[in-house]
């Protein structure tokens, strides 16, 4: 009798910690989810800047491997490619004179602009220079045409 009541004590401890298994794959999977559906995809073509290293000298290309991170490591000229991170990581991203700030993972990226053409480059169909001091709206989709000089 002793050995019958230990195994259902036994069996019952294995019932538990299977449910606490599968409480936390829930939760996991359900992060993956809201982090997965809400992303800042920019899709981005190289009109006429040579090769665009874009992930030079930036930790994003380490994250990659990460769901819902797409960080493509150049884009050659005449290109189109998508980067994609979720909004969750992205602070804000503004156009400022002579560079564009991002601030991710809680840190800053600057990507000069001196050698593109401001007035050519269009983000949205719109230049580039008309969005100097301004934020980026990060709860839609974009489509970046860089222009060299």
């Amino acid at each position: 009798m002793k050995r019958f009541l230990n195994n259902q004590h036994g069996i019952a401890g294995v019932a538990v910690v299977l449910i606490v298994i599968g409480v936390i794959i829930v939760g996991v999977v359900a992060a993956g989810a809201v982090i997965l559906s809400n992303n800042v995809k920019i899709t981005v073509t190289n009109q006429s800047c040579g090769t665009w290293d874009i992930a030079k000298g930036s930790a994003a290309l380490k994250l990659n491997f990460l769901p819902g991170i797409n960080v493509p490591a150049q884009i050659n000229q005449g290109e189109t490619a998508s980067v994609q991170i979720p909004k969750m990581f992205v602070d804000s991203v503004s156009v400022v004179s002579g560079s564009v700030e991002v601030r991710a993972f809680s840190h800053s990226f600057t990507f000069g602009t001196s050698s593109i053409d401001m007035q050519r480059s269009t983000l949205d169909g719109k230049p580039l220079a008309s969005f100097v001091g301004q934020n980026i709206d990060l709860s839609v989709d974009h489509t970046l045409v860089m222009a060299c000089k």
